[in-house]
């Protein structure tokens, strides 16, 4: 046999004896997305708020007076976005309207749901239970636990699941009531609708 044969073939095994050729991670994994280039949902997040931004700007008039009120439980709030009443809200409304028998309401939260679902304490803790799962458990007071858990249970309610980075506002008179229900300890401020940061990881 040709020295030079057997050379070239121990060189070959020696060369792939070495390679890996376990899993590879993330190998069929997008790569990842520069910040400054944002998912098509973000996109469509973010002109969603822009809407309600210029519905906010052309209904400044709102804050602090209750002339726009339909249902009759509204209180006045402290910026535009939160100045809207549940019936001006399809989502919110046809909630009511979508009961069989229909009966005689004119506020979601007098819907014989509402309480249920979004006031009652034993309810809340179990869907903080699940939220505290999957994100981990809030720094706050248990009533402010309460009134984060009941807000996104009321958006659930009447939306769905939404997704990641996407937020709704609440009308007055749902927020009004859940804030009755669980106030705010020691007379402090409360914490308005807010905004998601899209740069979070989180």
């Amino acid at each position: 046999m040709d020295p030079n044969a057997s050379f070239d073939t121990e060189e070959v095994e020696h060369e792939y004896s070495n390679a890996y050729d376990g899993p590879q991670p993330y190998n069929y994994e997008p790569a990842r997305r520069p910040r400054d280039q944002e998912h098509p949902r973000i996109r469509r997040n973010n002109g969603h708020r822009r809407e309600i931004e210029l519905w906010c700007e052309e209904n400044q008039w709102r804050t602090g007076q209750l002339s726009w009120c339909l249902c009759g439980e509204c209180q006045p709030m402290t910026s535009a976005v939160e100045s809207m009443c549940c019936r001006e809200v399809e989502p919110f409304w046809a909630l009511v309207e979508n009961l069989t028998p229909r009966p005689d309401i004119t506020c979601l939260t007098l819907h014989p749901g509402f309480e249920a679902c979004c006031l009652n304490p034993f309810v809340l803790q179990i869907a903080y239970m699940n939220f505290r799962q999957e994100h981990g458990p809030l720094q706050a007071s248990r009533h402010e636990q309460y009134r984060y858990t009941a807000y996104r249970q009321v958006i659930r309610w009447a939306y769905g699941v939404l997704g990641r980075h996407i937020r709704k506002p609440l009308p007055s008179c749902v927020v009004s009531a859940i804030r009755r229900q669980f106030p705010e300890e020691g007379g402090g401020i409360y914490k308005g609708f807010e905004w998601p940061h899209f740069g979070d990881d989180q």
